[in-house]
């Protein structure tokens, strides 16, 4: 059957005269990306039948399932057979490329991406903490708790927490602070720089805090980043501890073969 226009009368969806010239299928993606925007839709929940969408818009089946690939292929939604289509995110993902082969590259990183700090808190390094943060059991420290942006964008990559010795507590003066970042307001707090930073990579699924700051699904895959920053005698500056939703984050490293080294 042909199109009829989508409702112009409905608040939740664009005017078709109002947007001349713009797809219907577009139309109706967009009214299904502000209901899922909105927690009509919640990550997890399933969409309606393609039927039942085509009927709230009054649009033909194969309109609904172009607006349908519209939010698959933006990430939105999965689809599977004899399940349905889930929302697999509130927010369009944002891949992001980190090239981090050396510190200088870090901090490039660090200074090129934005932090939203959500929290700082004092916690007694104990239990999973102390598994993080080594040879630091029953100490107080800082801990800093934020989302982390591409530039202006609006989608975050990372979800992360920052553990600080009590000895550098005065970040604080700064850590909100356009491109501040937390080893370089340690730097200006010691009057030394950082020598050298250690991390650790690997999967997990991401626990429900973390996936609903995101705006994704519990237990969705998530790439575990650890970082330690140490000082030139070794002793420990900061820990983070990052997650990187899937699909938004990528990190790329290069290694040049030493000079001196014989096969």
């Amino acid at each position: 059957m042909p199109d009829t226009p989508v409702d112009p009368t409905s608040a939740e969806n664009a005017s078709a005269g109002a947007r001349a010239g713009v797809p219907r299928y577009m139309l109706v993606a967009e009214a299904l990306i502000r209901d899922i925007q909105s927690g009509r839709y919640p990550v997890g929940s399933l969409l309606p039948a393609e039927r039942e969408i085509g009927q709230r818009f009054g649009v033909s089946r194969h309109t609904t399932r172009e607006a349908i690939r519209r939010l698959e292929d933006m990430g939105l939604i999965t689809r599977r057979a004899g399940i349905g289509t889930t929302v697999k995110s509130r927010l369009a993902p944002s891949r992001y490329t980190a090239s981090i082969s050396g510190l200088t590259e870090l901090v490039h990183y660090a200074e090129e991406t934005r932090l939203q700090v959500l929290s700082e808190d004092w916690v007694l390094i104990t239990g999973d903490l102390a598994d993080i943060v080594h040879h630091a059991e029953g100490q107080r420290w800082l801990k800093i708790t934020a989302l982390r942006f591409p530039g202006d964008q609006s989608t975050p990559i990372s979800y992360t927490e920052t553990l600080v010795p009590a000895t550098f507590e005065a970040i604080r003066d700064g850590i909100r602070k356009p491109h501040a970042t937390v080893f370089k307001l340690i730097e200006g707090i010691r009057g030394e720089r950082v020598a050298e930073v250690r991390q650790d990579i690997a999967c997990r699924p991401l626990p429900r805090p973390q996936a609903e700051a995101l705006g994704v699904a519990p237990d969705s895959p998530s790439l575990y980043v650890l970082r330690y920053y140490y000082g030139r005698h070794d002793d420990l500056l900061s820990v983070s501890v990052n997650f990187y939703s899937q699909d938004r984050f990528k990190i790329s490293t290069r290694w040049r073969l030493d000079p001196g080294y014989e096969s």
